[in-house]
């Protein structure tokens, strides 16, 4: 059984390829602090009860409008 906002195995796979797939869709590079930033904001939306993929990914939206691939913040 998984309870709410706890992840298991196959769903944090599947959050960490969302992560990964949206990061190179954006062009957030492994090292960019907004992979970090939007990894966290990602598991506070898991554990707070959005877990479909496509709801996360549009949430995501909302979340890295304000940050640059090229390294920098506003």
């Amino acid at each position: 059984m998984t309870y709410r906002g706890i992840a298991d195995d196959v769903q944090l796979a599947t959050l960490t390829r969302i992560l990964d797939e949206y990061c190179e869709q954006t062009g957030i590079e492994g090292s960019h602090p907004a992979r970090e930033h939007l990894a966290r904001r990602l598991i506070a939306l898991f554990s707070g009860g959005i877990d479909s993929p496509d709801d996360i990914r549009m949430a995501l939206d909302g979340i890295a409008k304000d940050w640059k691939p090229n390294g920098t913040h506003p």
